[in-house]
Formats: structure tokens, sequence, C-alpha cells
């Protein structure tokens, strides 16, 4: 069979500003391969509903997959309907994390055929054979669908038992205008249950690793193509000490020549400084920490489990190494610390914290628990999913407006950054040399931040990408 698999071309700010303008989204690359693997023709485009018909017509597959997170489920909602309007031969599957919670709202609102719940590696092969048999209503777990008025095969979320069978990615996968980043996966799942966390609500806090020699395979593979500069995808990278001793072990063993980037909490940073030492001679030159507060009632809360004598003292070893780094930044939790003096107090914090500072507001994601928790208090303003882009307050504060929670975001922006003047020039040098950072994202961030204070116009405009 011929699939058409769609990474959406979103516009929206917030959560598309950190995929350093559009790219192919990396679960669904995964998915292409285990349909090839599966002795499918599987390719992998960026679209919207403007030019997905290109596409189409160019490919004529018999299967179109979306996947989805939850800012650009409004997109996907009108691809899917469009197809179902002009080709209603062509089979329809989605999945992502928002619709793997939000799975009969998808099926009730976009008529697309199929919601695939949690990892598709194994569930949607199962489903191309299975359309090859010419059975429309497979009995396949995680592969959801509905048909008068009951939904099937969604008794749970399916996730693989063993991710040491992910698939190799490969270039053919992608069509050729399409934007191609390698981005290792070394592991998936994160078991730490941060209430806000998108991550511990699909995984269910259940974290697994792959093979460290199918990992360098896989970095031996990019290299060759003629990629040195590699994101590391996982939802934390340094949980497992054994794991990356063995990793620096194969990179010099091997004299492989490649920098990195990371995902990392401070534990691991603060129990073995050595290990941070091997990571960075092995090629780390940026670790990306969710801090998220410098109020340690409001970490407490959100069940963080860090403390902020250890933030410094990981800013110290992070230093000490030459290994950059960005923390992450949360406005809001959710609960009675929603006030402008706890707010004032987490921007002070991270005004005097080095390196880039990441600032996004509370965003109740479906599936997580701080979601469940303010919509049984009926304090979900909305569900105009677009807006669940970490930049928009979605929820209705305890101590202060939304719209006052939505005016911190930029007022956070300048108070951290004017704090750091003169060491803003090294520190942005700093982060184009280990491409933690883009040269368009500093102007693009300088350019709202002008539009928003001087120019006075809507914070959220001012953010949008042009396609």
């Amino acid at each position: 069979m011929t699939i058409l698999l769609v990474s959406p071309t979103a516009t929206t700010g917030g959560l598309e500003m950190m995929r350093r303008g559009h790219q192919v989204y990396q679960g669904i690359l995964y998915i292409a391969a285990s349909a090839r693997d599966a002795g499918h023709r599987a390719v992998v485009v960026q679209a919207d509903v403007n030019n997905l018909h290109r596409y189409i017509r160019r490919y004529k597959p018999e299967v179109i997959g979306f996947t989805c997170v939850t800012a650009v489920y409004p997109l996907v909602c009108e691809m899917i309907r469009y197809v179902k309007e002009k080709h209603p031969e062509i089979i329809t599957v989605v999945g992502g994390h928002h619709v793997t919670f939000m799975y009969k709202e998808t099926l009730q609102e976009t008529g697309v055929d199929f919601v695939c719940r949690g990892e598709g590696e194994e569930v949607f092969p199962a489903l191309l054979a299975a359309l090859e048999a010419k059975d429309r209503y497979p009995a396949i777990t995680g592969m959801v669908y509905l048909k008068d008025g009951q939904f099937f095969n969604d008794e749970r979320i399916v996730l693989l038992d063993d991710i040491n069978k992910i698939p190799r990615i490969t270039l053919d996968l992608v069509a050729p205008e399409s934007t191609f980043t390698p981005k290792i996966v070394s592991s998936r799942g994160c078991p730490f249950k941060c209430s806000y966390c998108s991550i511990t609500a699909f995984y269910g806090g259940k974290y697994r690793q792959r093979r460290v020699e199918d990992v360098i395979a896989d970095i031996r593979d990019y290299i060759s193509w003629g990629y040195t500069q590699f994101w590391f995808h996982d939802d934390n990278f340094t949980t497992d000490a054994a794991w990356l001793n063995r990793f620096c072990d194969l990179v010099e063993q091997e004299e492989l020549k490649f920098t990195f980037a990371c995902m990392s909490r401070i534990d691991i940073i603060i129990r073995a400084p050595e290990l941070v030492a091997r990571l960075a001679a092995s090629g780390c030159n940026l670790m990306s920490i969710g801090i998220e507060s410098g109020v340690p009632e409001v970490l407490e809360r959100i069940n963080k489990k860090i403390s902020l004598p250890q933030i410094m003292k990981a800013v110290s070893i992070l230093k000490k190494q030459g290994i950059s780094y960005n923390f992450f930044m949360l406005l809001g939790s959710g609960d009675e610390f929603d006030t402008p003096e706890i707010l004032d107090k987490n921007i002070e914090f991270f005004s005097k914290l080095p390196g880039l500072i990441l600032i996004s507001i509370l965003t109740p994601f479906p599936g997580t628990a701080i979601f469940e928790k303010l919509r049984r208090e009926n304090r979900i303003r909305h569900y105009n999913w677009e807006d669940y882009d970490i930049t928009h307050c979605v929820y209705n504060p305890l101590g202060m407006t939304y719209k006052q929670m939505e005016a911190y975001l930029p007022k956070a922006y300048m108070k951290v950054y004017l704090a750091k003047k003169w060491k803003l020039i090294p520190l942005f040098i700093s982060a184009l040399k280990s491409k933690s950072i883009e040269p368009g994202m500093i102007l693009g961030s300088a350019k709202s931040l002008f539009q928003t204070y001087i120019l006075r116009k809507d914070f959220h405009k001012s953010i949008l990408k042009t396609k």
C-alpha cells in the first residue's frame, strides 16, 4: 500500500517556536519506517489544508496518517475533513499525545477512520495488514474506531514492550522539500511524575531504554549522511548513569566526532559530576533543563522533587565542564500560588540565574494531572486547542485573572533578559556556537518584544510564524 504521513505545518507560536522552524515531528518518522519494513511505500510530508492536495495528487495514497499534539489539533481536523470530503476512498488515521487522550472527541468531530492510542510502530503495520485483507474493522488494541455509536479497541494506551524493536529511520522516508533534522532517540518516557507533564500522562511513568549499540549505530548513520550536530529527543537523557557511561565508552572507542544537545534533570548532574565531564568529552555541548520555578513551595506542589541549592550546584558543574544550558521557567501552578507576588518571586530567581531562559505559561494538556484537577474544579476556560500552546492562559487562576497571567509572559522575558544586560552578548554567542538557538530565534524574540512594548502590538500576534 502507499502511505502518506503528514507532519502539520503550523504557524502558531509557543510550542511551535521551540521546534526551530517547521520540522518533521520525530514520532511520525518511526511510523513511516515501520510501514516501510512491513513492505509498504511510505513518505512523510509537512503540510496544511492549503497544500495537502498537492501531496495527494503526487503520491496517490491509499492511507493518510496524521500526527497531532494539542496546539495543532484544529489544523489536523481541517486536513482530515478535507480528505473525507474530497477523497472519501482514502483511509485516515491520526495519532499523537492529544488524540490518545481525546480520542472520542476526535472520532466524533472529524470522522477520521482510526485513532491510534499510544505508540504506533506495531499497531499501524497491523492495521495496514488488516486493510489489505479487506478487514475494515479489525480487532487491534490501540487502533480505535467508531461504529454504530460504539468505540472499539480503546481499552488501553498501547506501548511497546521493547523499544529496541523500533525501526531505523532513513532519508528516503521524507519528501524532498520537507525539513529533516536528525534526532536521536535513546529512550522513551520518564520515571518522574511532574503534575503538568504530558510525557508522564502518555507513558504512565514507564521508562524504557534502547541498547547503547543501536543508538551508536544511528549516530554513525547520520554522520555518514553529513550530519555532525544532533539533538537527543529523549524526555530525560541523563536518567541512567550506567547507560551513559557505556555510551561514552563507545563514543571514545569508535572515535566518533559529533556534538549533541539533550534534555536533563539536575539529579544526575549533581550526583555524578565526573559523568558530566565524560559527556562533555563525548560531544555534549548543551543541556536543556526543566527547573520551572524558583519558589520552593511551587516546586513541591508540582512534584518536581528538586531544590534551589541543587539547581545552583548543577549550574556550577555545567559551567566547569563548558556545557551550555537552557532552563525552562513556568508561570503558574494551577493552585493558590497563582498570584502576582509568587510570579514576581519566580521572575526574580530566574533573573539571577545564568544561561538562556525559556518561559511558558502553565498549560493543562489532556491526560495530565493538572488537566484533571482543573477540569474537576471547573476552572478550564475553554477547549480552543490552538491556544494550548504554552503562551495562553487557558484556565482561571485563583489569585489573579487569566489576562494578568498572560501579561506576565512578555513581562517575564523582559525582566529576565534585561537583568543580564551586558552578559547577553557572550550568552548569545555561546548559544549560537552550541546551536541551542539560531540567529532567527534571537531576531524573532527581539522583534516580538519590540512590537509588544514599543508598537503596542498584541503579543500573541507578534510571535506567529510565517509559512
